[in-house]
Formats: structure tokens, sequence, C-alpha cells
């Protein structure tokens, strides 16, 4: 390799350690001792993420590009190809196979206009991240002022003149300190708007629905709500609505309702949970009726299908009936939002599944149910016995993929035999059985649990759900549901192919299931081998 082209490759690493951006705070570093880090313009021109910036620049008046290799110094807020985007979508333009919105944005744009909104991104003086403090404000070089930011994590937010309440309109530096010969250059997720930009192009710094739940002081648990719903997309993209948003105290209700496992929408921890937060908040969302939000007394339709509110007809206002007895009244009605309008309101609205939830939660569970039947003691005993009583109880209120628990979010179906059921059983096994006590080897035990788990189907079954055909339990094990001819009855048989088990009574509903009582043990392969084994 000759000297010179050795020489050429030292250069040319050495200038892009001079280039590489960083939270590095040392400009004397070796590259920049022999080729410097170049101006701001180089540091916005050498950025992968700023092509959308040095085309603004280029098609901005002033000849900007000339200004930034000056004197300065400057310090640059840049903002992002993603920044630049994210306006041009805002502002109506679209990327097609031909351009991208950016640059049908930049092609259309008054360039005097965007040499105003370049300019209100640059600052005199070489200011670095670590000088900027929480409430400063910095005046740019078109005059108008940006707000600093400093939050809690240390991170660096600029507001621009599109800062509403309810809004949280701040651009954020996503990375700090690109040192230059004549300033600094800061990159930022934003594209900051001075006043004369929102005038002039009709901005709409509305909030949106979306803001309008997140910025607002007394929505805070909705927006949480939201945002553990998986919701946010699904309402920012909404074209028009209108939002009915319960406050805090609203939400804190609707705790106290479900119960003392419920004190946060963290609770909501598992998948029946957030699928009924997210029916819950649909429910709060009414889509235009006849291309109008404006509120018409009567049933209105919501996002959550087939589940309707009444529009309540309040004084001069409205009140909004749920699945309850209790109507939400409003506190603060008709909120201008982008794409949209939203009444706060007093009370988080239920729908009828959110009923059936309440309701599930007050119930009891499969092993308490079976405890508490009169005619199911020697079952209780075996549960006992074979140490499946934890397995029906519902002790959980989190999801855990692990755990052999029936929880009401994943329930059992339990054909319960009677004691009657048993005392035929023991009979068959012969003297030496008159009772779950006599089960006493290992050998035993274990058959006296592979029976009980062959009364049990995984999930929540009804007698109405019951459909003819073959159903596996737990025990891995096949049972029969057997259609009775002329009726609306079934029977369930087992692997003896004989006598056929009766459902004496249906649907005793738990929090994890559901129980039916049957007239007869089921009985697995294994068992019949034991009882062939006997004789």
């Amino acid at each position: 390799m000759n000297k010179f082209k050795t020489i050429s490759i030292v250069l040319s690493m050495l200038a892009l350690v001079g280039l590489n951006s960083c939270d590095n705070d040392e400009v004397d570093s070796p590259g920049a001792a022999i080729v410097g880090p170049g101006s701001v313009y180089t540091r916005i021109s050498a950025s992968g993420s700023a092509t959308s910036l040095e085309a603004a620049l280029l098609a901005a008046t002033g000849d900007l590009p000339a200004t930034l290799q000056g004197t300065g110094p400057f310090t640059v807020f840049a903002p992002t190809d993603a920044a630049f985007t994210a306006l041009a979508v805002s502002l109506g333009y679209e990327t097609t196979e031909e351009i991208t919105a950016t640059e049908d944005l930049l092609a259309n744009i008054d360039k005097d206009l965007l040499s105003q909104i370049l300019s209100y991104h640059v600052v005199s003086g070489n200011l670095e991240a670590s000088s900027f403090t929480d409430g400063a404000t910095l005046t740019t070089v078109l005059g108008d002022d940006l707000s600093v930011v400093v939050t809690a994590d240390g991170d660096v937010q600029l507001l621009d003149a599109t800062k509403l309440s309810q809004t949280n309109p701040v651009s954020t530096v996503t990375q700090a300190n690109n040192y230059a010969d004549n300033g600094i250059v800061h990159l930022i997720d934003k594209v900051l708007l001075p006043q004369a930009a929102i005038d002039a192009l009709s901005f709409d710094t509305r909030p949106t629905l979306l803001e309008w739940a997140k910025g607002t002081e007394d929505l805070s648990i909705l927006a949480s709500a939201i945002d553990k719903a998986g919701l946010s997309d699904a309402i920012a993209a909404l074209d028009t609505a209108r939002v009915l948003a319960p406050n805090n105290q609203a939400f804190k209700d609707l705790f106290d309702a479900l119960g003392d496992d419920y004190s946060s929408v963290d609770d909501f921890d598992n998948e029946v949970e957030i699928e009924l937060l997210s029916n819950i908040l649909l429910f709060h969302v009414l889509p235009p009726a006849n291309e109008s939000t404006d509120l018409v007394v009567g049933p209105a339709a919501t996002l959550l299908t087939d589940n309707l509110i009444d529009v309540i007809a309040d004084g001069a206002g409205f009140a909004f009936g749920d699945a309850t007895a209790t109507n939400a009244s409003v506190i603060t009605a008709d909120i201008d939002a982008r794409k949209g309008v939203v009444d706060i309101i007093d009370k988080v609205l239920l729908p009828q599944a959110a009923l059936d939830f309440i309701a599930l939660l007050g119930a009891d569970d499969l092993a308490t149910t079976v405890i508490e039947a009169a005619q199911l003691s020697v079952l209780e005993e075996a549960l006992i016995k074979t140490d499946l009583v934890e397995a029906f109880t519902d002790a959980m209120n989190v999801q855990d993929t692990t755990a052999t628990n029936f929880t009401y979010f994943r329930p059992a179906t339990v054909f319960a035999p009677t004691d009657a059921a048993f005392a035929d059983l023991f009979d068959a096994l012969g003297a030496d059985y008159t009772g779950i006590a006599s089960f006493d080897t290992d050998e035993e035990i274990e058959l006296l649990s592979d029976i009980l788990l062959y009364h049990v189907l995984a999930g929540k079954v009804m007698s109405t759900d019951l459909a003819a055909g073959m159903a596996t339990t737990v025990s891995e094990r096949d049972i029969e549901i057997i259609s009775v001819l002329g009726t609306e009855n079934f029977v369930i048989g087992d692997e003896t192919n004989d006598v056929n088990a009766n459902i004496t009574t249906a649907d005793i509903i738990a929090r994890n299931g559901v129980a039916h009582i049957i007239d007869k043990v089921l009985l697995p392969k294994s068992a019949i081998d034991f009882i062939n084994a006997m004789e």
C-alpha cells in the first residue's frame, strides 16, 4: 500500500471520528485536531437522520446553509426526518410512489415562511445540553421564544407556539451535543412552529381526543386505562367521534365496586380483565350519527358493538344511562377537540358485560361450591384426599401460565358426582372400599386423582353450550356427550361403555367455572383396569 493511500485512509477514519455525534463533551479529539468538526451546517449534512432539514435549508429563502457556515456561534435544534414527516402528514400531505409527504411539503410551502420556521430552530450562542434549565426561555434568531423543560429523567424538551394546557406538544432532544467549529447541534423529534407559521398554515392547535385524555389532570386515570387497554392508536386514529370521558373520581368509584383486588388500572393484569377494560372504554366512544357528533335524546351507538347508551335530557344538557340504574352526569360539556368532542362525566359507564364480571367476582369458586353442596360431601373428601382443592380455588388475580389453578380467566367445567354416585362406585370396588379413606396407598390415591380429573373440562361449558360428541378431559382421556333423543338433555358416557351419567342439576355458576351435578362417577380406563385386576 503506498504512503499517500495510507494517509488518505487515516484522514478518512479521523474525519468519521470528528463527525461522530455523541454525548461526548470533548471537542479536542484527535480527529478534530486534524480535520476539525466542521460547521453546524456540516454537522446537519453529515447526519443520516436530518436529510429533510438539509433539504429544507436549501429550499428556504435567505441562503441559510451559508449563514450556518458563518462565524456564529449557533445552537441549532435540528428536527429529524421523522419529525418532518409527522409535520407534513399533519398538514395533509401524503407519501405516494412519486414523492414523499415531506418532499411534497417542501415543494409547496412558501419559501419565506419556511425560512422563518427554520430560523425558529436557531439560538445564538454555544449551548450544551447540560446548560439548559427547567423553565428557561430561549430567544431564537427569528425573535420568537422557546420554553425549556427539563424532566425528572434529565430529558431536555422544547415548547413552541402550539403549547396548550391540555396538550403535550414538546420537542425532545434525542441526540445532544453534536459539536461544530461554529456552534452545536441538538437533534429533536418535532418541527418547532412559531406563531406566524401556525397562522399561515392554519395549523390546528386544538388538542386531539387522545391529547385531551392524556393532558387533563382530572382524566389521568382514563389516560392510564387507555394505555393499559392498548387503545391509544385506535383512539388517535378516530376520524370523528364524541368521547364521554370519566374523571378520576369516577374510576375510583369503579374500583370500589370491583372490590379489594382493584385499586388502579394496573390491577387489570390478565387477558380477561384487559379485554373488559377495553370494552368499557369503547362503550364511552360515540361514532358520529348522520355525520354529526351532536347528541340526540335516545339510544346511541358506541364503539362496543351491539351495546347502546341512553342519551337523556338533563335540564339544558344531557345525562347518560348504561346497564346500571345510575346515570352519568356531565361535569364539562362539549369540549372542542381536533376530530371530535369530549364530555367529562362523573361515572364510568358500564355495559352488561361489566355487570356480569362484577357478579362473577362475587360468586363462590368451584371448591367452595363443592364444599357447600350437601350432596357433594364425598367429592369434597376426595378433593382433599388428592390435594386437588387448591386447583379449584380461585385465589389468583394475576395471570400465571405456569400455575395449575382454575381461575376466572382460565375456568373449568366440573361434572360433579353425588354422594350416592360414589356409594355405587364403592360397591363396585368391593368390600374393602367403604369410603374415600379406603384409598390409602399411593397407587390408589393416584387412581382417585385420575378419576376426579376425568370429570373436568378446561373452559366454561354451560349446558346450553354442550354439543354431542367426544370431549377431552383434564386427565387427557375422552368422555362422550350424548344427546338424548327427543329431548334437549344430554347424558355423559365414560370408558365403561355401560351406564351413562345423567345431569341432575345443570349450570351451577362459580367464579372460576361451572359445575353440573351427575348421578354416576365417570370411570376412565385406568379405573376399569384397576377394578378388573381385583376380580
